[in-house]
């Protein structure tokens, strides 16, 4: 952990794991076996055989290209036979109208296939659909489910927004704790805005107790509020073809294919105390 931190972010970001609840950073049991993404898509019954994979990067050279027609042509026959990367590939043409009509409501069913079967990127995508309200009504609610599989798996930018929906009891009910103990795994990732937000937070909670008796002779002054925060809305530009890095700040997993990352079985509950 840097030495430059102030004192009190060192200290909120040693105990992180203690301010969220036990249940959010119990392992999974696929991330135990080391099951990767490109494993279950492999080992699932929709797998690509030889010819599915031929199509499946044939639809990649096309996206690349810029030919979206011929990339949803590709894909589409991959994607109703469960392919999780394939599903998620449609999803994105469908959500941005790239070579076929634009349809939020079927790119959003094809989003949530692929995040049932534990697909974090596609989890994400889902978030920020109902997050932004992506051709769909906006439902923070639903959005919060999604965020929280995502930010169980370890994504910083779904720490950082399911802190701002703590925050500011955005479908869930406000939690300033909780939503400061996933400003602080965020930003043990590097998250630059989850540490800029608990280095303005920090200064504005209650001191101590004083003792019985001195109370009135030390009473402090309560600090100012931390100014507002708001949902981080991804970086959407970049594309399942690309190998660029986006920043961790911005980075909504637009840009990955068939990335070699944890899968896992999603916990079907949804954040503590949703609000109604």
């Amino acid at each position: 952990m840097k030495k430059d931190l102030p004192s009190y972010v060192r200290l909120i970001l040693a105990s992180a794991v203690f301010v969220t609840a036990g249940a959010f950073l119990v392992p999974n049991a696929a991330k135990a076996e080391g099951l990767t993404v490109k494993e279950a898509i492999e080992n699932s019954p929709g797998h690509r055989s030889g010819p599915d994979e031929a199509r499946f990067q044939r639809g990649v050279k096309a996206y690349d290209r810029g030919d979206y027609a011929a990339a949803f042509k590709d894909w589409l026959p991959l994607a109703q036979q469960d392919d999780l990367a394939a599903m998620r590939n449609v999803a994105l043409l469908l959500r941005k109208g790239l070579g076929t009509e634009r349809d939020p409501e079927r790119a959003l069913f094809f989003y949530e296939r692929a995040a049932e079967a534990g697909f974090v990127p596609a989890e994400l995508n889902a978030a920020f659909m109902y997050l932004e309200g992506d051709g769909i009504p906006r439902d923070y609610k639903k959005a919060s489910f999604w965020l929280h599989l995502s930010a169980v798996a370890g994504e910083p930018i779904a720490q950082y927004n399911l802190g701002v929906m703590f925050e500011k009891g955005l479908g869930v009910s406000r939690d300033l704790p909780r939503a400061m103990g996933w400003y602080a795994l965020a930003a043990r990732q590097g998250h630059s805005m989850a540490l800029a937000r608990l280095a303005q937070l920090v200064p504005t909670l209650p001191p101590p107790n004083p003792p019985p008796g001195e109370a009135a002779a030390k009473a402090v002054k309560p600090a100012p509020p931390a100014p507002p925060v708001n949902i981080l809305l991804p970086d959407t530009d970049n594309h399942p073809g690309s190998d660029k890095q986006a920043s961790p700040d911005k980075d909504a997993g637009d840009r990955l294919r068939e990335p070699d990352a944890a899968i896992r079985t999603p916990d079907t509950a949804p954040p503590s105390d949703p609000a109604s």
